[in-house]
């Protein structure tokens, strides 16, 4: 069928939120969609929540075995039916036109990709903040990207020609599979920006990201290796931001994880980015205490 989109939902053990996830997909006014609910493993009760759904769109697969998240992903991809492909991640949940806002564009051959704005949704503290409150830019986006990474990959709709192109989700990583591939395409592919926030991000204590942040720093840094070896225009040109951005994700790891010494304020001295260089040392003379609430 024309502009099928397929959904994947990627999750292991997501039963706390599974329900919200696919119901915001299951309302969407877009009815031309599949559902591939991919199950990694899961130990918990989401097989008993899907089964109360009888939506014809829906098609759930299991791993026997969990494996990697963006093998996972690629996976799902493999199974998917549609020439557009959207991902939400099962703690994650959509407002009821995020995919007919573009219905009008999906014929559009010069547009590659689609992304949302968001509202960042405090799980603890139950309040929303909007993620980015300036313009979004469309076309080749992959300047703006590197000063600043404003997407979330459950905000994004990508033609599924793109993975046959430049390849699927580098299993390799963990945490930065998506930035590797948006990053990647953004150089030659013509992003369409959509700035509502109409994808609702959730932010609680169980973010994979915030659980893992010396991981993060580890994939960014092998990410920057590989860039380095490949030594290409777009690198070469941004080089001075992307060092900087390394130099900041490294000092947060530490400080996140009580590393506090002489040696990590040296490194923040060093930093190039000046407000960033403020933030970084607020945190650090921060009274642990006071951090650990922050965090929360």
């Amino acid at each position: 069928m024309r502009n099928l989109v397929s959904v994947i939902v990627n999750f292991h053990n997501g039963a706390k939120y599974l329900k919200k996830c696919i119901e915001s997909i299951i309302n969407q006014s877009y009815r031309n969609i599949e559902i591939i609910l991919w199950d990694n493993a899961s130990t918990d009760n989401s097989i008993k929540i899907i089964e109360r759904y009888k939506d014809k769109n829906i098609k759930y697969f299991r791993n026997p075995t969990k494996e990697n998240l963006y093998r996972a992903r690629n996976r799902a991809i493999d199974v998917s039916s549609g020439n557009l492909i959207a991902f939400l991640d099962s703690d994650d949940w959509w407002e009821k036109n995020y995919l007919s806002s573009r219905k009008k564009l999906f014929n559009n051959p010069n547009i590659d990709f689609f992304y949302s704005n968001t509202n960042l949704f405090y799980e603890k503290k139950n309040t929303k903040k909007l993620y980015r409150n300036f313009k979004l830019p469309d076309g080749k986006i992959f300047k703006y990207l590197v000063k600043d990474y404003f997407i979330i990959i459950s905000g994004t709709i990508f033609r599924k020609k793109l993975f046959k192109k430049f390849g699927k989700f580098n299993a390799k990583y963990n945490i930065i599979g998506d930035y590797d591939f948006i990053m990647k395409i953004s150089k030659s592919c013509r992003a369409r920006a959509y700035n509502m926030p109409l994808l609702n991000y959730r932010v609680h204590e169980n973010n994979f990201l915030t659980l893992n942040s010396k991981l993060y720093y580890e994939e960014y840094k092998d990410w920057i290796y590989s860039q380095e070896k490949e030594n290409n225009f777009h690198y070469k040109k941004n080089r001075k931001y992307l060092i900087t951005k390394l130099s900041y994700i490294e000092i947060m790891c530490l400080i996140r994880n009580k590393k506090k010494n002489i040696s990590v304020l040296f490194k923040i001295i060093k930093h190039q980015n000046f407000y960033e260089k403020i933030k970084l040392l607020i945190l650090f003379f921060l009274p642990k205490q006071l951090l650990n609430y922050l965090k929360k």
